[in-house]
Order: structure tokens, then C-alpha cells, then sequence
């Protein structure tokens, strides 16, 4: 009885090894190694591909920042890329065209936020000239009324990568859309980007009416930066 008891028990299929086995099957598919199963290794060998899907990364907000595109080349032209452009002596603004949205000539120059005609635009006379490399912002106001006759009346469809071009008795400076938003007009002009100078920048400033006609609080602001240059 003791011999038959003994070679029951030796009959017997020990668990690990139906869990090896189990798992030796699987192994083959997934590319993982016998030897990584065991020592407790089981990330996949460099090169190895697996059928496991593969999250999306996606960059932090300390690495993005708010406000800023991801996965998006940026529209604004590299010093580099700027420095090479011929020169153009600063001079005024004649016409401000961008494809078939604005083509638009300059009224007198003014002194505060304001754009006193409607089918033209006028710069900040105290501020910077269209030039090549210039010396400081260009703005430029214009009106933009709700049912669209003004001169700035499509500037609201003005998309990031745009073209904007400025005409002077010097020469034609051609500028690159970066941003487009709207913002509150009181204290705009007290704020860093109008109280900054910084060489090769377009401001475009739509100053918004309602179909009543009345002036709104906020503004549409365009800024662009000087991406070419010819010489007249």
C-alpha cells in the first residue's frame, strides 16, 4: 500500500510547472524570454516590437507653457533668417495688403488708438516706420464694423502663417502672422506691447463696432513680425 501511495503522489504534475508552461506559450507572441519571465525582467528586448498599444505622449505644461501650440511649427521668421533680408530705410506706410482680405491705403497719422476713416487704416505717428530691419513696432489701426464695410473688416479671418505686406516709397517689408486676440482697449496702450520696441514687429489693430454701431471694449489685435524685404 505504501509503494502504490508513493507512486501516486509521483504521478502528480507540479503546479509551477503547469504555470512555466502556461506562460512559455504566451511568451513567443509577446517576445518576451524565458529567462526575463523568471528573474522578473519583462520589458521587451531593444529592437523587439510587441502587439501592446503604445500610449500617445503627451509634452507637460511646465514644457508647453499656456497659451502655446504644441506640435505646431512656429510662424515667427528666426533672427537668422531676418538678418539676411536686404536693407530698406525706414519710411511711411502708402498701403497694407494681404491677399484678397485687406488692400487698403494710410490716412493721417494718429496720435492715440483711433482710425478716423473707414475705408482706410492710419499708423501711430509717434512709433515706428516700415523698414528693413526698423527700428521699432509698426501699428496700424483700422475699424472693423459688424456688417463689414471697413477697411479692417475681414482682418478677424487673418490666420497664423499669414502674409501681410506694407508698401513705402523705399521698398515692400512682408510680415509673418503670429498671433491673433482679442483684447480690452482701455490700458492697452500702457501695456508691454505697446510700451516695447522691438525692431521688424506689425501691430494691426481692428477696433470693433457692433450693428448698431457703437464702439466695443475690446479690440482685435494681429502681430506679426518682418519676414522679407525689397528694395524700391
Amino acid at each position: 500500500m505504501a509503494g502504490s501511495h508513493r507512486a501516486r503522489r509521483s504521478s502528480k504534475v507540479p503546479r509551477w510547472a503547469i504555470v512555466a508552461a502556461v506562460v512559455l506559450a504566451v511568451v513567443p507572441a509577446t517576445g518576451i524570454t524565458a529567462k526575463q519571465v523568471f528573474d522578473g525582467s519583462s520589458s521587451p528586448p531593444s529592437g523587439t516590437s510587441t502587439d501592446l498599444p503604445i500610449p500617445p505622449v503627451s509634452p507637460s505644461a511646465s514644457e508647453t507653457g499656456p497659451g502655446k501650440p504644441t506640435g505646431q511649427p512656429s510662424a515667427t521668421p528666426s533672427k537668422k533668417a531676418t538678418a539676411k533680408l536686404p536693407r530698406v530705410a525706414p519710411d511711411a506706410p502708402r498701403r497694407l495688403v494681404s491677399g484678397d482680405l485687406i488692400d487698403t491705403g494710410f490716412d493721417e497719422a494718429v496720435a492715440e488708438i483711433d482710425a478716423s476713416s473707414t475705408s482706410e487704416v492710419a499708423r501711430w505717428e509717434s512709433r515706428g516706420s516700415p523698414g528693413s530691419p526698423g527700428t521699432d513696432t509698426v501699428y496700424v489701426f483700422g475699424r472693423v464694423f459688424a456688417d463689414g464695410d471697413s477697411a479692417f473688416a475681414d482682418l478677424p479671418r487673418l490666420q497664423r502663417g499669414a502674409k501681410v505686406s506694407i508698401r513705402t516709397d523705399s521698398g515692400t517689408m512682408t510680415y509673418t502672422v503670429g498671433a491673433s486676440t482679442l483684447r480690452a482697449e482701455a490700458g492697452l496702450a500702457d501695456a508691454p506691447l505697446f510700451t516695447t520696441r522691438k525692431a521688424g514687429r506689425l501691430v494691426l489693430v481692428g477696433i470693433r463696432y457692433d450693428e448698431s454701431g457703437d464702439r466695443l471694449d475690446q479690440v482685435l489685435v494681429v502681430t506679426a513680425q518682418l519676414s522679407g524685404a525689397e528694395r524700391s
